[in-house]
């Protein structure tokens, strides 16, 4: 018979693709295979008035915060420096300071993203001498001094709201206020104020639209100052006073619409 022979040839082969599988025993406890939140986008989050941020970073807000008496809402005191407000509101009180104080000469700070109000001094406190300054899509109402002081900053897409004093105040050289609108500021109608003042040179200030009713001018060149490019601008409400703008500036042509064939026009009504 040939049975067995057949027998031997199929063992012969089964043997040769039999192998050992090694052990079923896992060598450890599973890890863990996704990044983290903080791996993804580290941010520290701010929950309270008064925080002091001393290490480079990002920030942002969790929830509305009320400030109190005496202190500033926010304080930053270091470089490289984020703070996202988040959409929240950060809300000052009587004899409260400036909402965000930014203390000597730092750089590299931004602010975005949400409401200040209701602050004793100022909105944002950019100082004298702190550079790189941006500051966007932030709305800035009821301060008792300026809703933002800046120097040397990129100040966009942001609504300036009856601010007692100016709405934008730039003190140094070199930053870009841009589409931004500032609406009944220099409440206190306080001498040379202004809804946009500018206190240095080779700024530019475009696109921005203002109107007030009190106070004494839209926007505002200090004397002294050279090079700023004042261009596209609406200014609406102030008579007279529209725009004070100091001369070897480089201005726009300044009417009223319907005359104005520059695209580089302000316009007054």
């Amino acid at each position: 018979m040939k049975i067995p022979a057949l027998l031997a040839v199929f063992l012969f082969l089964s043997a040769r693709v039999i192998h050992a599988q090694g052990s079923l025993t896992p060598p450890g406890s599973p890890s863990p295979t996704m990044k983290s939140l903080d791996q993804i986008q580290p941010r520290t989050p701010i929950s309270y008035a008064g925080y002091g941020i001393y290490i480079p970073g990002s920030y942002y807000l969790t929830t509305n915060v009320v400030g109190f008496s005496g202190v500033n809402g926010l304080n930053i005191i270091c470089d490289n420096v984020t703070v996202d407000l988040n959409g929240f509101t950060l809300q000052g009180v009587s004899g409260s300071q400036s909402g965000i104080n930014i203390s000597g000469v730092n750089t590299n700070i931004i602010v975005r993203n949400g409401v200040i109000r209701d602050w004793g001094g100022d909105g944002i406190n950019g100082g004298l001498s702190s550079q790189n300054l941006i500051v966007d899509h932030v709305t800035v109402s009821g301060s008792g001094v300026n809703g933002i002081q800046g120097n040397n900053c990129i100040i966009s897409d942001c609504s300036l709201q009856n601010n007692q004093w100016d709405g934008i105040v730039v003190v140094g050289n070199g930053s870009r206020i841009s589409h931004n609108v500032c609406i009944g500021n220099n409440l206190a109608n306080h001498a040379n104020g202004a809804s946009i003042a500018i206190e240095g040179s080779n700024n530019l200030v475009e696109d921005n639209f203002v109107v007030g009713t009190a106070g004494l001018y839209g926007i505002q060149i200090y004397g002294g100052t050279t090079s700023n490019v004042i261009v596209k601008n609406n200014v609406n409400g102030w008579g007279t006073g529209d725009y004070a703008l100091a001369p070897f500036n480089d201005i726009g042509p300044i009417g009223a619409a319907t005359n104005s064939t520059s695209p580089w026009a302000n316009i007054a009504h």
